[in-house]
């Protein structure tokens, strides 16, 4: 092999290699905007999964007063459970 092709071969390499780099660069560009992304879901998803769960316990902290007061009602009334 003579040098001219050697350094044809080199330069041919070269360009291979940056093409590369170029690739990798965009694909770990790629991967850390879809990580912020997932990030913001994940704290979107845990602020409605807070409230969420605090509407719940609400709703059977209300439950349970208005069957209380429902029991309480039926009781005075002389229609309690047997």
């Amino acid at each position: 092999m003579s040098v001219n092709e050697r350094l044809l071969k080199l330069e041919e390499f070269a360009a291979d290699v940056r093409e590369f780099t170029r690739i990798l660069t965009e694909i770990t560009r790629r991967h850390g905007e879809r990580i912020d992304e997932h990030d913001s879901q994940m704290t979107e998803l845990r602020s409605s999964m807070t409230a969420l769960t605090d509407a719940q316990i609400k709703t059977e902290d209300a439950l349970r007063r208005l069957t209380e007061k429902v029991d309480r009602i039926a009781d005075r009334n002389g229609n309690g459970k047997a």
